[in-house]
């Protein structure tokens, strides 16, 4: 009894270190413009998860942003998760398009995953002079969008399929141009997939009212903990 104990609390004690790393690896100092607002939370159902998001500036005027969920949970997943992050990342970072971002990302992630893990993601490069967004999306789910003075709804912009999945797919880029007062709302399937002790599902029907009830709040009081 006293080994299984021990065993537990050791467990219990690197986890807690995994998860110190993993959210680390997340940035959380969000940046202060004038002409856009950004601003995100992750928390795990275990110690450590799949989920993840990142931002980047790949310019002065230009930003790169991300949600992804990785399948499974705890360990497996958030090693997956660290590569699939940084793999699209260093993607971004050359000045490729959200659709050859994923493209090459997918070959990239197909390699040596023999443990058959996958990951969906939405991907957008803003260009915060013209509000030029542009965006791929690897069958995650749809975000919320809403123009200035309207409500939320769920973009109808196709999916394409998950990254890791299978090689040779191909991506396609979309656009939308963003106004003052426009909001973009990403978020992994945690949300509508949650349950309540009766275990009924969260729903993305009550996800778009939470959204357009709360709409005149800004970014980070709208994502209570």
């Amino acid at each position: 009894k006293r080994y299984i104990k021990e065993a537990a609390a050791r467990i219990d004690k690197e986890l807690e270190f995994a998860k110190q790393i993993q959210y680390s690896s997340l940035p959380t100092v969000f940046p202060k413009s004038n002409s856009f607002r950004l601003y995100a939370e992750m928390i795990t159902a275990k110690e450590v998860g799949g989920d993840f998001y990142d931002f980047y500036m790949l310019n002065d005027s230009t930003i790169a942003f991300l949600v992804a969920d990785v399948s499974g949970k705890g360990i497996p997943a958030a090693m997956f998760m660290m590569r699939a992050k940084t793999v699209i990342r260093d993607l971004a970072e050359r000045g490729l398009e959200p659709d050859e971002i994923f493209t090459i990302a997918n070959e990239k992630l197909c390699e040596n995953n023999d443990a058959g893990m996958f990951v969906t993601a939405w991907l957008g490069i803003l260009d915060t002079k013209t509000g030029l967004l542009k965006f791929a999306n690897a069958g995650h789910n749809p975000p919320l969008f809403k123009r200035n003075g309207e409500e939320f709804s769920y973009m109808k912009a196709r999916s394409g399929m998950l990254l890791a999945g299978m090689e040779g797919i191909r991506y396609r880029v979309g656009e939308l141009t963003l106004g003052p007062g426009d909001r973009l709302f990403l978020y992994t399937d945690g949300v509508p997939e949650a349950t309540n002790s009766d275990n009924m599902l969260y729903g993305e029907e009550r996800l778009l009212a939470f959204a357009n009830q709360n709409s005149n709040l800004n970014a980070a009081e709208f994502l209570p903990e």
